[in-house]
């Protein structure tokens, strides 16, 4: 097998442990929290962390894979990420003691969730990287489709393993499932993986770039900024825009990328190379993507709230639900990697994005009793037009940046992507939020003015001349009749806000750039059918020619 594949194999597998651990853990958060005891509010930290250390380390990622080389970076990722896994697994429910300190053992994982989540965040730019850099810019829609496999898999199936792990071997196996599988991938990169120097002879505008002076403010602002700003929309998604704590974070971390913004494009070697945005095809394929991390990413969290919440199903079976919806996310993936080079990302881009807003319209007519098994040709449609809609995008993102640019490109491009995609769930969230509480007076006037009779006749006769017992029934009955009546058409209002917002996203699909590898391609091809010489191949031309910062 040439280098090119086994290198993409290998980041591909460190990429899905990454992935995965964003939503597997969400399903075992009560079994974390009734293990050490201790409320909701904290024991949520065990993503938060996890989300705020990725948000930090992207933007410092393709920075110093140009220094020390995106294999040191990516095995540094790989260690940090499964050291964490590792000491995840093994947290002591009663914590440790220091001296005269106790540390919970809540704090101690949310601790080292932080360490496996810089690991984390920084093997998906630099996986990008290495992948974009070992493939000529004419193979690069078929290495997305690999690459790009775990990418949407990972997610889909993260609750339904999460689930089954927690369910048949309590939470800590949701972290030991990946030291197997990290030890080996740092074994494979160790001893395929092509070191630093190698990279650097691929041209002396890298080699230069590493003899600069280190941009510590540059790397200090993005950091900051891209937490800080990640926090406050993470909070108010949960809290809301009305809420007074929300909006430090907000505003901090707007000034602070604001002055990063600032400063970089006044430095001649950034940390992140805003300049590429000067660039049609970038802007316009990075606008969809942003957009389709708002609009899609997001609401992949709110089928499960309604399976979960309003079904009353567990995470298992809500995840074997889903999973035609993956399934066919694969065959997009694969078709859109097989096609790229033969029509070019703006067909698959459009077709894609269409798609996913005609199947989202399955979902916005949901009722507390809707049978699952009518929702799976939507899921089925959905998750094809997302694999075909997202492997284009993000090779298109990269089509016009050298291999010299190529680690910082990617670690701008998957840096806003973080920020749109939690920017997404938070509106998302709080327009679900805000069309619940709209509905509930009307289903609590509903269930008082024709149900309430009929609940304290069945639980009196369940429960006897008990009042207690009576009250607790007749307040649950209540409560589960509004939750189904008030959070059903609350969630049909987010998915129609969706079907918009993705139907936008495939009008723009229509002005997206041209990928100019592909235009080549398929020049060579032609002048070869007709017998005439080759002219130079992509890779060719842009080795020979001088690449500048940014470009």
């Amino acid at each position: 097998m040439h280098y090119k594949w086994r290198a993409a194999i290998i980041v591909a597998l460190g990429l899905f442990m990454a992935i995965l651990d964003n939503t597997i853990v969400n399903v075992a958060l009560p079994a974390m929290q009734a293990a050490f005891n201790t409320d909701r509010n904290t024991i949520i930290w065990v993503v938060t962390g996890y989300f705020l250390a990725q948000a930090a380390i992207i933007p410092a990622v393709g920075y110093l894979s140009d220094r020390v080389g995106t294999k040191t970076v990516f095995l540094t990722a790989l260690a940090l990420f499964v050291v964490g896994s590792a000491l995840c697994s093994f947290v002591p429910s009663a914590g440790i003691t220091i001296g005269s300190t106790v540390i919970g053992g809540e704090k101690l994982l949310v601790a080292f969730r932080v360490i496996q989540g810089l690991g984390g965040g920084a093997i998906f730019p630099v996986a990008f990287a290495i992948t974009f850099r070992v493939f000529p810019p004419a193979e690069r829609g078929p290495a997305s489709a690999l690459i790009g496999v775990p990418v949407l898999l990972a997610p889909v199936f993260g609750p339904t393993i999460g689930g089954y792990l927690t369910k048949y071997y309590d939470w800590p196996a949701i972290f030991k499932v990946n030291l197997p599988i990290g030890v080996v991938t740092f074994i494979l990169g160790l001893l395929i993986l092509r070191g630093h120097q190698k990279e650097v002879a691929l041209g002396d505008e890298l080699a230069a770039s590493t003899q600069k002076g280190f941009d510590v403010l540059g790397l200090v602002l993005a950091m900051a900024g891209t937490v800080a700003l990640s926090y406050g929309i993470n909070q108010s998604g949960t809290y809301g825009l009305n809420d007074l704590g929300v909006w430090p974070y907000l505003a901090t971390g707007g000034v602070l990328l604001a002055l990063f913004a600032v400063y970089e494009l006044r430095h001649d070697d950034p940390v992140m190379d805003l300049r590429l945005f000067r660039g049609y095809t970038f802007t316009m394929a990075n606008v969809l993507t942003w957009l389709l991390s708002v609009f899609l990413f997001g609401s992949l969290f709110f089928l499960p709230a309604f399976f979960e919440n309003v079904q009353g199903r567990d995470a298992l079976n809500t995840g074997l639900i889903l999973a035609v919806q993956g399934l066919t996310a694969v065959v997009g993936v694969v078709a859109a990697g097989r096609l790229y080079n033969v029509i070019g990302p703006r067909p698959l881009v459009f077709t894609g994005l269409a798609l996913v807003t005609v199947a989202t319209f399955g979902f916005i007519n949901l009722a507390p009793n809707t049978d699952p098994q009518t929702l799976q040709i939507w899921l089925a449609i959905r998750g094809l037009g997302f694999g075909m809609a997202n492997i284009p995008l993000q090779t298109l993102t990269l089509a016009r940046v050298s291999n010299q640019a190529m680690a910082r490109a990617s670690s701008l491009v998957n840096v806003t992507r973080q920020i749109f995609s939690a920017l997404g769930l938070s509106i998302l969230t709080a327009y679900e939020t805000h069309q619940f509480t709209s509905y509930k007076p009307g289903a609590i006037a509903d269930f008082t003015n024709n149900l309430l009779q009929g609940a304290i006749s069945t639980c009196t006769l369940q429960h006897g001349f008990d009042p207690n017992a009576i009250k607790d029934c007749v307040t649950s009955a209540g409560q589960h009749y509004v939750l189904d009546h008030a959070l059903t058409p609350a969630l049909n209002d987010t998915f129609l806000l969706t079907m918009i917002g993705t139907g936008v996203a495939a009008m723009l699909a229509l002005f997206v750039g041209r990928d100019p590898n592909v235009q080549k391609l398929k020049e060579a091809n032609k002048r070869a059918k007709n017998g005439e010489p080759p002219l130079e191949t992509p890779a060719e031309e842009a080795e020979r020619r001088p690449v500048m910062v940014g470009e």
